[in-house]
């Protein structure tokens, strides 16, 4: 397995996609949440690389049908709990630290990403049934583009949404934890 592969460990309920419909999702912890979608973006990914690493004569037809069946409802699933659930949390954090943080650049992503998408699902649906690879090279191209913006969106994502979350659950439950300790200590004394 490559290096930049995730394994879906801890996640054996999941199907390809049902495992990121907001319901599933609103039952995890945000981070377990966030992992488990970045898990599966990186899974595509990697999936979406295999297919360029295979252009132009050894394409697996059967590949571009199941990456193109899951790729946009998935990166759909994702991006409205993203949008919903998570940037609104990160955006309280930072005015809570007197930060100005934007998603805006984040939410232009996905946007650009579904179109994308939307797009390359066309290609893998043509070529899954059996059409021709028209100019694989222009088609290599687009899947990394397409699969390298998306692993970069998912490392900014990574390197400062998660552990800005992390760090402020951690810190509530710190909080709590302590609050629950002294009011043990302050029973005990009394």
């Amino acid at each position: 397995m490559s290096g930049s592969r995730r394994e879906n460990v801890g996640y054996p309920e999941c199907c390809e996609i049902e495992c990121l419909s907001q319901e599933k999702l609103g039952r995890r912890d945000v981070i377990e949440a966030m992992r488990l979608i970045h898990d599966k973006k990186v899974a595509m990914c990697q999936e979406l690389e295999d297919i360029a690493d295979s252009l132009p004569a050894a394409v697996d037809a059967l590949s571009c049908l199941s990456i193109a069946a899951k790729l946009l409802p998935a990166l759909q699933r994702a991006h409205e709990y993203e949008e919903k659930v998570i940037f609104p949390a990160y955006e309280k954090l930072a005015a809570s630290r007197g930060q100005t943080i934007s998603t805006d650049r984040l939410r232009a992503e996905h946007i650009s990403d579904e179109c994308f998408a939307a797009d390359l699902t066309g290609i893998l649906l043509k070529i899954g049934h059996g059409g021709p690879v028209d100019q694989a090279e222009t088609f290599g191209f687009m899947l990394r583009g397409f699969f390298d913006g998306l692993r970069r969106h998912v490392a900014f994502e990574d390197e400062h949404v998660v552990p800005a979350i992390r760090n402020k659950t951690l810190s509530n439950r710190n909080a709590v934890e302590g609050d629950s300790g002294l009011q043990q200590q302050h029973a005990g004394s009394g």
